[in-house]
């Protein structure tokens, strides 16, 4: 259960890597969202301009309609944004950790380092002063 520094922060990078997916991916359910709300306004104002007697005669339905498209616009606007901005952050708050956790990494392989030599140090001294000269 002694997982070193280093372990724990690449975790965390996989879990912050995870959530940065998570935020593209509904990114992406917000701009098809607002590709369907333009295809959607498009063809009420194709509609809108038909001079078919069914179209003009539900022209008040058509206004009403493209006006709650604007205002659904309008949201997945807003949304995209903070979305955008949240996937921004997600990212940096990932390249930090993993920054971190490359640090962590290369402090206990130093450390690895020095114990080694340091071992290897302290026996060389035990067997030159257990040696006596005959």
């Amino acid at each position: 259960m002694s997982d070193s520094r280093a372990d724990k922060l690449k975790r965390l990078v996989r879990v912050q890597r995870q959530l940065e997916r998570v935020a593209e991916m509904e990114l992406g359910i917000i701009l098809r969202e607002r590709a369907i709300v333009e295809d959607t306004r498009s063809a009420i104002v194709d509609a809108m301009g038909s001079l078919s007697p069914l179209h003009q005669s539900m022209s008040i339905h058509y206004s009403k309609r493209f006006s709650g498209l604007e205002n659904r616009d309008r949201r997945l606007t807003g949304m995209q944004a903070m979305q955008e901005k949240r996937i921004l952050m997600e990212k940096t708050k990932a390249d930090r950790l993993d920054d971190q956790a490359r640090d962590a990494s290369l402090v206990e392989e130093r450390a690895a380092e020095d114990d080694g030599l340091l071992d290897l140090l302290d026996s060389a001294l035990a067997g030159k002063g257990g040696s006596s000269p005959a």
